[in-house]
């Protein structure tokens, strides 16, 4: 008697945790959005760490999960410490209460994982990536801290055809790719037969069949990929519906300019640009006049190790460089401390920049190298005949012979560290980040179109930061090359 009545009881108080573990409502909105539906559920109790919600979609009536797919999930854990993003931050926004009408954003962890704290009785997502205008069947699978699952009776719904279509146009990437590579191939044929015209040249009519193959290939390599970079920036394109974008003008850009960390991210990136080029050059160029130098003796066992760092592909060099920083690196070693400097904002920028100016002066000093020994030696002779001192013939006949060389030099090592991806994305991934929505500390320019493009699946955002990023790059080369007549210096 008394065993049956503790098992009763037991059974009475392990009923709520039972209950606990039931989703109680479950309802589906599909006119939020483009390609989206708003899926909202409740539990009976509040939950308990270590809870999942499973979201499964299916196109028919979801029994089991075996014939549906997993879209998404929501964990039930502790969420102090873990980033909470405001809504319109991501693609699949959701939302919890604890039973009230107050919706709080979640959590997301470093995974991107959506979670909620324990005692949740209400969640509320937006799900993206649905077909449109086709019927699909939703269901929540909860799966208890004992690991029994409970899969929710699915329910039906359906996602807008459309979004807000501002112009209508072909974006076929088959189209887009003919007509473009077309365009380009009568462009540069036009321009230049007028060439031939103002400089007076009749004759080369046919000439230009013998470079054909070489402006088709220019056209697809080149100028397709920026026309249809061009393209997407004025189009909604992201992850949730690449091919069938639509045209929304402007609306890119004024994202780019308006996000947060716009003017950081590009002062970061034109200091790392004017440092790592003046660096490359100087120290370049001071190797480069040692090594010129009829002294010095082992010359070629010099430069060959000097070329080194250039020799090694990059990404070892940097993998390499970033183990010395690291707080069990051979540089705490060395030192005996427990810095980590690539947590440190400051730190991480400097340690870059020093891990670039590594890898890039050995190019700098070889090309300079080459351009010193083209200089007439008997200019030199006559120089120093006339008693004129090393510094003054550095100043007054090295500097200035070299200016046809340093100033193509000094314009390709900016476009090129401008750009320079692999440096950033191993040694920090453009960390340590300063908020949740903005570039990081390190980020320049191109790493944080990277992340905008493949993180956030934002691509008609990223294709307009690119853009961007082409328009300051020609207006510095056109000013710089007009300033320094670089034109001029080379010919």
């Amino acid at each position: 008697m008394k065993r049956g009545l503790i098992v009763i009881l037991s059974f009475i108080l392990l009923l709520p945790i039972y209950h606990a573990s039931e989703i109680s409502t479950l309802e589906a909105d599909g006119d939020i959005g483009y390609r989206q539906v708003g899926l909202i559920w409740s539990t009976d109790s509040p939950t308990e760490e270590g809870t999942i919600f499973e979201i499964w979609i299916g196109n028919e009536t979801i029994i089991e999960t075996a014939n549906a797919t997993k879209h998404s999930q929501v964990m039930v854990g502790n969420v102090s410490g873990i980033s909470q993003p405001v809504m319109g931050e991501w693609y699949d926004d959701c939302q919890y209460n604890f039973g009230d009408t107050e919706w709080i954003p979640v959590h997301r962890d470093l995974d991107g994982t959506a979670v909620v704290p324990p005692g949740t009785i209400g969640v509320n997502c937006t799900l993206t990536g649905i077909p449109s205008g086709t019927e699909i069947h939703l269901a929540v699978l909860l799966v208890n801290p004992s690991n029994e699952s409970i899969l929710s009776p699915s329910i039906s719904s359906s996602s807008t055809s459309s979004d807000e279509e501002i112009i209508v146009i072909e974006t076929s990437p088959y189209i887009f790719a003919i007509g473009s590579i077309a365009l380009s191939i009568m462009i540069l044929l036009f321009m230049l037969r007028w060439m031939d015209y103002r400089e007076g040249r009749t004759t080369s009519r046919f000439a230009h069949i013998y470079i054909a193959p070489a402006i088709l290939a220019l056209s697809v390599l080149t100028f397709y990929p920026v026309l249809y970079g061009i393209w997407l920036s004025f189009t909604n394109a992201d992850q949730s519906h690449l091919g069938d974008q639509s045209f929304i003008g402007i609306e890119n850009f004024i994202t780019v300019i308006s996000t947060s960390g716009f003017f950081r991210v590009t002062g970061f990136t034109l200091l790392w640009s004017v440092v790592n080029v003046a660096a490359h050059i100087g120290f370049g160029l001071l190797l480069a006049m040692a090594l010129n130098s009829d002294d010095l003796r082992g010359r070629s066992a010099y430069r060959t190790a000097l070329l080194l760092p250039w020799a090694i592909p990059s990404y070892i060099s940097v993998l390499v460089w970033r183990g010395l920083y690291e707080p069990a690196g051979a540089l705490n070693d060395f030192l005996g401390t427990d810095l980590n400097l690539l947590a440190d904002p400051n730190g991480a920028r400097i340690v870059v920049i020093l891990v670039n100016i590594w890898l890039g002066i050995p190019f700098m000093m070889m090309s300079i190298s080459g351009a010193l020994q083209a200089l007439p030696k008997d200019m030199y002779e006559a120089a120093e005949v006339d008693g004129i001192n090393k510094f003054s013939r550095f100043f007054y006949l090295t500097l200035p012979n070299l200016k046809s060389a340093l100033v193509p030099l000094s314009l390709l090592g900016f476009i090129w560290t401008f750009n320079m991806f692999n440096v950033i994305y191993l040694m920090t991934d453009g960390g340590p980040n300063l908020d949740f929505d903005g570039p990081g500390s390190t980020d320049i320019l191109i790493t944080y179109v990277y992340d905008v493009a493949f993180r956030d699946g934002s691509y008609g955002v990223a294709a307009a930061w690119s853009v961007v990023i082409f328009l300051m790059l020609v207006v510095f080369s056109w000013t710089y090359m007009k300033k320094t007549n670089a034109t001029e210096a080379v010919t």
